[in-house]
């Protein structure tokens, strides 16, 4: 890749998670001073208001990014499976890169509840050595039971299985082997058990064409990252980890808001603050069909609320 050409990078969203796309792009400007930037978005519903913040974002930019948005056909995707209750349609998107980005040849594909601690250069330029995508491996993917699960995906049990939250994308070879089309396929004919849906899919359909990269550029655990390897892509997998997650015990809304001011979306700093402010007294979610309020960040209230008890 030429190291001074605009840098690809790939999101998909549903329209409440623009903010989150802004703050993972004031991230990306903020520790990559030097480089300018093509920022995709997927969408199927983008409301006039988070069109217009970044319309007006990109002329303030100078030249460093720029916005193209790639509005997306919902009911393409409308009998996929959508087994997790914090993952959206959206998820699916991704698979329609390489033939929505024809002018391309590479995309960084991120999802949203990343932030970019680092320069992207080296993830851009890397050598693919034949492979398609390059990602991080799960953490999990030796243990005996996820050996067992990626063999009823279909998958060898040796075989490395990666995450689907941050892949770079050779999509010229994407294309040639019509990486779409066998995704769709690979959906609608394991639908009934995948578990992550994307990223299971993604990854039988390329076994064996997956770079591993290091943890560094997708890492969801600080603490397991090698000793003396620096932070370039802190993604925040787990429900309890993200920004928006107003358990007492969560600091990582921190970073999210300093960057979050510098975004268009500065004015909810506020209340972002005080969401956050009130989860030490009290927070109310759902995770897997179970409802839990928690006071004092001691849990008070729980009950399934999906199916019996």
């Amino acid at each position: 890749m030429n190291p001074i050409d605009p840098i690809s990078i790939s999101f998909c969203i549903s329209d409440n998670y623009a903010q989150h796309l802004a703050v993972v792009v004031a991230s990306i400007l903020e520790h990559n001073p030097n480089r300018a930037f093509r920022f995709h978005v997927l969408f199927s519903a983008l409301s006039e208001s988070n069109r217009s913040k970044l319309t007006a974002w990109e002329k303030q930019l100078n030249g460093r990014g720029s916005f193209v948005l790639h509005p997306v056909e919902r009911k393409q995707f409308d009998a996929f499976p959508l087994p997790l209750e914090h993952i959206t349609q959206e998820m699916y998107y991704r698979y329609l890169l390489p033939d929505l980005l024809t002018d391309e040849t590479r995309t960084i594909y991120m999802d949203v509840d990343v932030l970019v601690l680092g320069d992207l250069s080296p993830l851009w330029t890397i050598d693919l050595q034949g492979c398609l995508l390059a990602g991080t491996t799960d953490v999990k993917e030796n243990t005996p039971d996820f050996q067992a699960y990626k063999m009823r995906l279909g998958m060898k049990p040796d075989a490395k299985y990666f995450y689907s939250g941050m892949l770079v994308m050779d999509l010229v070879g994407l294309r040639a082997c019509q990486f779409g089309k066998r995704c769709m396929e690979n959906t609608a004919l394991h639908y009934k058990h995948i578990a992550w849906p994307d990223q299971d899919v993604i990854n039988l359909t390329m076994e064996g064409k997956i770079l591993e990269l290091p943890m560094r550029f997708n890492c969801t655990i600080p603490r397991l990252l090698p000793k003396g390897e620096t932070l370039v892509i802190r993604h925040f997998a787990n429900f309890s980890a993200k920004p928006w997650c107003c358990l007492p015990k969560n600091r990582t809304w921190l970073a999210y808001l300093h960057y979050l001011l510098k975004t268009p979306y500065r004015g909810r700093a506020w209340a972002f603050i005080g969401m956050h402010l009130r989860g030490f007294f009290w927070f109310s979610y759902v995770k897997k069909g179970i409802k839990r309020n928690l006071v004092f960040g001691v849990l008070v209230y729980k009950k399934r609320i999906h199916g019996e008890e």
